[in-house]
């Protein structure tokens, strides 16, 4: 057995790894589903994800073996990650001089073919592999290696927004300290347009990264991913397991969230930036316009929506509509399984020195706004939590959802310089409270 040369780049590489705080984290569906979807298209019993430290190789899915991580002595992916070639293919181990006498494959689990793609950054350093492997050799179509290929690609973008989840949170973090700290001096300066300037610079800076990831390096991606799976579905679905069927639509559906969450994240970055005029509008149109958009969902889940009473507002309509279409279909989404969903709408104008607990400019009149439903509610307790981003109080298995559309409804309301709060308890639905500024008064 030959023992794989440290890669040239070692300490930069282990340094990147840390980076990500992947290694030892809980399985995630995301990257299990990829390990079985390699697995179903190259035909072979095991798929890993492997991350390589100094000491070991560590996976993150392991679709096939049950053992989470192994020596790095013993790792074939030790041997991918060092070398030039895009894939690193042993065809039979047992031949192979590196490998003849590894444990891994004298023993359990006796492996004589390999493959793997090393998963690298931007910058070319690599993390360890996305690897499939069998107990008999085999060879891989030139078909099989473009899909394991484009499978590798996703991981390193699942790996890119895990990390650049944690850094906004943690950016979150600092903002929020750092913004007590400057409230308290900006209130005893009289100076709130300075706070506000550093809050909005601040936010921009947290999410210019993640609009580059949504806008190109996931959808890319993730596009060939589902074309993949339309073609397996087109033309091999009769040739699998109904095994091997469901996992494909289980696949599938994880594919169909992601996609989801990628609009919604662009949609969440993209509120301050787009139809800036304020107009001042009927609150029943730009009801009605969203109602057509949502005719179908409407139709389907037998939605009653209707508006009690109509006021005018001054909004930037294409924001107010986005706004009101992520009530809706929270509505709709969070409802009684037993029960059809209905939506009440209504407006009234109002003075700002009439709801001192919410800090109102006295001497503005706002437009509030009552959107209420009669889904499933949620205890009163988490009201600050669900307008939080990523911030969900229901499993997947529950009901669908990415936890974007309050904090996009938070989002819309502070750019108008509003205030939204929700009354709700369990099972008795929930009604959400929205102030904006009225005409020429708001900014």
């Amino acid at each position: 057995m030959i023992k794989a040369k440290i890669h040239e780049r070692e300490k930069e590489r282990l340094a990147l790894l840390q980076s990500y705080s992947i290694l030892d984290t809980l399985p995630e569906k995301d990257y299990d589903n990829l390990t079985k979807l390699a697995a179903e298209i190259c035909q072979t019993p095991i798929s890993l994800i492997t991350l390589l430290d100094d000491k070991r190789q560590w996976f993150k899915s392991h679709y096939g073996l049950e053992v989470s991580e192994t020596p790095i002595e013993d790792a074939f992916c030790a041997h991918a990650i060092t070398g030039n070639d895009p894939i690193f293919i042993t065809k039979d181990a047992r031949e192979d001089n590196r490998f003849h006498k590894n444990p891994l494959v004298t023993g359990e689990p006796n492996i004589v073919f390999y493959a793997g793609i090393p998963l690298k950054n931007a910058n070319g350093l690599p993390l360890g592999t996305l690897c499939v492997i069998d107990d008999k050799p085999r060879t891989l179509t030139e078909s099989q290696k473009e899909s394991l290929n484009v499978l590798s690609e996703q991981v390193i973008n699942l790996l890119e927004l895990r990390k650049n989840k944690l850094e906004l949170e943690r950016a979150h973090k600092k903002l929020k300290k750092f913004s007590k700290k400057l409230e308290r001096k900006v209130f005893q300066r009289t100076n709130q347009l300075e706070i506000k300037t550093i809050k909005l610079e601040l936010i921009n800076n947290d999410l210019e990264s993640f609009n580059h990831i949504c806008s190109h390096d996931l959808q890319e991606p993730l596009r060939k991913i589902q074309m993949f799976i339309s073609q397996v579905s087109d033309t091999e679905f009769d040739n699998l397991s109904e095994e091997g069927k469901h996992k494909l639509e289980r696949i599938d559906l994880s594919a169909a969230r992601m996609r989801n969450l990628i609009q919604d994240l662009l949609a969440y970055g993209s509120t301050e930036t787009i139809d800036n005029s304020l107009t001042t509008v009927s609150l029943k149109k730009l009801v009605d316009e969203v109602k057509d958009v949502l005719s179908e969902e409407l139709k389907e889940h037998k939605t009653v929506l209707r508006v009690q009473k109509d006021c005018e507002i001054t909004v930037r309509p294409i924001q107010f509509k986005q706004l009101l279409f992520n009530l809706f279909t929270n509505a709709i989404k969070f409802s009684k399984r037993e029960d059809k969903p209905v939506i009440k709408v209504s407006g009234k104008i109002v003075e700002g020195s009439d709801y001192p607990e919410l800090q109102l400019a006295e001497e503005k009149r706002y437009s509030r706004i009552l959107v209420s439903d009669n889904g499933i509610g949620f205890d009163q307790k988490y009201e600050r939590k669900v307008f939080e981003i990523f911030q969900r109080l229901h499993s997947d298995e529950e009901y669908q959802g990415t936890g974007i559309g309050l904090a996009i409804v938070k989002r819309i309301i502070t750019t108008h310089n509003g205030q939204i709060r929700v009354e709700s308890s369990l099972g008795n639905g929930a009604t959400f409270e929205i102030f904006i500024p009225l005409a020429d008064q708001a900014i």
